[in-house]
Order: C-alpha cells, then structure tokens, then sequence
C-alpha cells in the first residue's frame, strides 16, 4: 500500500539532521506496523511530536531510476502489453526461485508468492533455532507491517473473561478489572470501521460495528447446517476490517517525523530510571544515530520487541531491560494451526465479499456440548472463493492456543549477527505432547465441518506446522501486577524504565483462541492515553 499524501511528505521532511534532533520530539515510536500505527496516530493527535524509527528498506533513487528504466524500455519494446509482460516476468518461476533463494523462511509463509519483496531478507535478518525444534519466524519490516501483506486475515475479536481470567491455572491472570478493556476495544473499532454480525454469545463480546452485516445464500446455507449438526455451535460472520491507515492520520496532524531505514539496536535508559531515546543504525549511510525523548512506545512485533530490550543493557539492568523478573525472554506462544482444503459448492459473493469476510466458530471443540463453559480451545476460520461456475475453494482453518511455558523461550546469540552486527535471536520454542494431541482434534473437527458443508477435501493438514506459522506469535515480556514476576505494569510500562511502552504481542500473559490483533491495538490505545494522563512525555 503506498503512503499517501501526507505520510509521503514527512518521510522526504525526515532527514537524518531532523531524526537527531535532541529537543524535536515528545515520543519515538519503534515499530510501524498496526500497533506502531495507531500510537503515532494517538499520540500526535494529542498533540506530541513524534518521531517513527521503521526498520523498512527506503526506496533508493537508484533503485527507483532502474526501476523507471524497466519500465520504460519494456513500454517502447512491448507497447501496451508491458505491464503485463514484466509483471509476468516478476512472477516466473525463475524470478522467484532467485527471491527465495534468499527468504528461505519467510516463503514458507501461504501469502509469500503474492507478495515476497514485503518479507524480509532471512540472509540479512537471521536468527538461530536447536536443530530439531523448528520455528517459522514470518517478518515484514514496512510501513503498515505484517497486516497490509496480501492474503492477511485481518480478522479482530475481542478477548473476554475466560481469556483474561483463566480458571484452569495453567497461566497468570492479566492484570485488568473486568470489563477494563471494553472502552478501549470500542474506540479502535470505531477506528477500523469493523464489519461483522452482532451474536450475542457468552464465549465471545460482540464488538462495536460500523457496519452491519447479514450472511449471504451461500453462508446462511451452512450456518443451518452447522446448527442442524451440533446445535450448541455457532457460525457468525467475521469481523474484519482492511488495514487502518493510522500513519496517514498522524501525518495530517503535522506533528509527525517517520524515518525509514532505521534499525534500531537499543533502547537508552538514564541512572535514574527513565528512558531517553534509541540507538539505531541508519541503513542509507551506516552510521549509529540516536533518536532523544522523554517518552518511547516499542511496538516492533512480539519477538523485535522483546530482543531490543535484551539488548537495552545498563548498570541497573545487566541482562536487559526487565530482566530481573526471570521471565523477560520466557513463555513464547503461538496458535497451534492446522489447515484442510477441497471444492465445494458453488460461490455466490454477497456485499463486503473479498478479504476479510469468511465464517467463525468460536469455541469448536465444545461443538458436542449445549454451549461452551470456561476454558480453553479452538476457534475455526471457513474461507470460501470462487474455483470457476462448478465448484468453488474451501480453506478451513483452526486456531488453537498454545500454553505460556517457561521453557519456550528466546536469548540472544552468543555468536552470530545481523547485517547490521546486532546480535540475533535465538529460539527455542516446541509445542506440547498435549498440544500435538489437542491438533488430531482440531483436524477431526475440520473433517467433520468439511463434510457438513459438502466439501470434498484435497489437502489435509496431518501435523501442526512448527511454531511460528500461525503468525500470531505472542509472549516473552508479559504484564503483570508485580514486577517480580513480569517485564511490564498493568499499563505496559516497563517495570526497570519509566516512560517506555511495549504494547505490541510481547506483553500477552496468555495467548486466548482469538486473532491477537484488536486487543493489541486496544492495549495500545489505553497506553497511549496512560502516557499522556501521566506526563511522561515530559
């Protein structure tokens, strides 16, 4: 998605001089994906000044004079038809062959081929993991992150008691009064302009929607279905909403600098406590710059996030920022996924069709009982496209939660280092014997729902895939009511720096069987306004 007018124009007004400038900003925002996003656009329209350090490639002018070049000489040789030709040429075979060569990872990724330059670089941007525990660490270092990549779910639900308050024991409570978060989900719903149906199920809060919608033939079809087979079952319409364009509002407010290229390494911590700024490495010149203010949110995804404050090391805190809580680093999850896919019946697309829209069941592995009670489980995402006037495609997939335990967790690298020689994560997460026995269910449970909706299925998932394809890593610097036991407070300021925020998939104390990001983008919000009500912009 290119930037737009506004946004455009603070990226060509931020120079380095701008960048550096040690009275220009109230806040520096790490991170400028959705949650990154929506705190530059929170803030600025508070009145801060603030400035985005974004890890993206900025595009050079040589690559945009080769690029032009192209484009050029394939319009005077193939006239009209070039376009198509060297789009063609793009996505030969060949082309992505050289691409993958060097994204090993992040082309295991199901929307790679649609979009593979906004991956990152996996030679560049490595990591480590123990030979035979597999994790598939999916990264896009961009304006708009991970959710403006093609083929993205962009599915938001709210989390409710029995995710923030679980009663099994099995993780910590988060540290909110119920309800707590209500408000604050509201406000980003009206912000997305949610779409969805209002359900009115125990097992999970209806959200704030702009736009209310009805099932179409095709989805009213198998939501009888469903009832008619497991009548404590549910299949409502998605919530979804394409991505919020927050960097764009925030620029409109003329209080925003955005600096891409800058790959931050620390972040810096005066003797008494407070945060001062970050340390990044500019990629157009090399050079290590800081970035000065009284007020920093990190929000560069759950595990950039919690490697800057293993890096962020001073006197008073030796092995990184929240570190002597003992679980900064600990307790990485990810939904355990499991997938099938067949030809169905025909498709009749119905209004708000396209990215987004599919069915939900919440709670599916309680479909054989009159309704869900308190625990955990798995939800299932029915995706339906159009395979031509015979039949059309089925993508049935689960989402299962994944336990926070200690031993699943990241460190740095002793030994290797990125291209801008910051030391890389070392990962070491595995799912559970429990969890791998929980993924035959889901399985089962997709074959069931396949063959009520009349799918005949030509691919089925037999094993979850490693941890880290779900996507929705969360975890490894969790909130908490004691800073004995969590890297950040009830409001995700870290406990060991005054004025810093980590509001992105790092502070989950658990993980829930919902998509993660509205209740980021909620914490974010309440963060925002936490900062502002307590000065710490000052």
């Amino acid at each position: 998605m290119p930037p737009g007018p506004a946004l455009a124009a603070a990226l060509r007004a931020t120079s380095l001089g701008v960048a550096r400038a040690t009275n220009g900003h109230d806040a520096v925002v790490i991170g400028a994906g959705a949650a990154g996003g929506l705190a530059a656009m929170l803030l600025t329209e508070a009145g801060l000044r603030v400035l985005v350090l974004d890890a993206g490639s900025p595009p050079s002018p040589m690559r945009t004079l080769a690029r032009r070049l192209v484009h050029g000489a394939g319009r005077r040789l193939l006239g009209a038809s070039a376009p198509k030709v060297l789009d063609r040429l793009l996505n030969s075979p060949f082309s992505r062959y050289v691409i993958a060569r060097r994204q090993p990872i992040q082309s295991l990724c199901y929307a790679w081929g649609l979009a593979p330059w906004q991956f990152v670089d996996d030679i560049d941007c490595p990591y480590v993991t123990p030979p035979d525990r597999p994790f598939v660490w999916l990264r896009a270092r961009q304006l708009g992150g991970r959710v403006v990549i093609p083929g993205h779910g962009r599915q938001y639900y709210r989390h409710g008691p029995s995710e923030f308050f679980p009663v099994d024991g099995l993780s910590p409570s988060w540290p909110l009064q119920a309800g707590e978060l209500d408000p604050w989900y509201a406000t980003v719903e009206r912000r997305l302009r949610l779409a969805g149906s209002r359900d009115n199920l125990p097992w999970l809060p209806d959200s704030e929607l702009s736009i209310v919608l009805e099932p179409t033939r095709d989805e009213a079809t198998l939501q009888a279905s469903v009832s008619a087979r497991w009548p404590g079952a549910r299949a409502i319409i998605a919530r979804f909403a394409p991505p919020l364009d927050a960097l764009e509002a925030a620029a409109q407010t003329g209080r925003l600098s955005i600096r891409s290229g800058a790959v931050v390494r620390e972040v810096e911590v005066d003797s008494s406590g407070c945060v001062r700024g970050a340390v990044w490495i500019d990629q157009q010149n090399r050079t290590e710059e800081r970035a000065r203010a009284p007020l920093v949110f990190l929000c560069a995804s759950a595990l950039e996030s919690t490697r800057l404050l293993l890096l962020s090391r001073s006197p008073r805190s030796p092995e990184g920022l929240g570190a002597s809580s003992g679980v900064l680093g600990r307790c990485l999850m990810d939904h355990v996924r499991m997938r099938v896919s067949g030809n169905g019946p025909p498709w009749l697309p119905g209004p708000l069709s396209g990215e987004g829209r599919c069915l939900y069941l919440p709670r599916f592995d309680a479909r054989d009982l009159p309704a869900p009670g308190p625990g955990r489980g798995f939800g299932v995402q029915v995706f339906q496209q159009s395979a031509g006037t015979v039949h059309s495609q089925f993508t049935l997939i689960s989402f299962a939660e994944m336990l926070p335990r200690l031993e699943n967790r990241v460190t740095l690298d002793p030994q290797r280092r990125d291209a801008w020689g910051i030391p890389v994560l070392h990962i070491d997460c595995r799912q559970s014997e429990e969890e791998l026995l929980g993924a035959r269910d889901q399985v089962s449970a997709l074959r069931e729902l396949a063959q009520v909706a009349g799918v005949t299925l030509t691919q089925v998932d037999t094993a979850p895939p490693p941890p880290g394809s779900a996507n929705h890593e969360c975890g490894t610097a969790r909130m908490g009511s004691d800073p004995a036991s969590s890297v950040l407070s009830p409001h995700n300021e870290c406990w060991e720096a005054r004025g810093l925020y980590v509001t992105d998939g790092a502070c989950f104390p658990s993980l829930g069987s919902q998509n993660p990001t509205l209740t980021i983008l909620a914490l974010t919000a309440r963060a925002c306004d936490h900062a502002i009500r307590t000065g710490r912009s000052k």
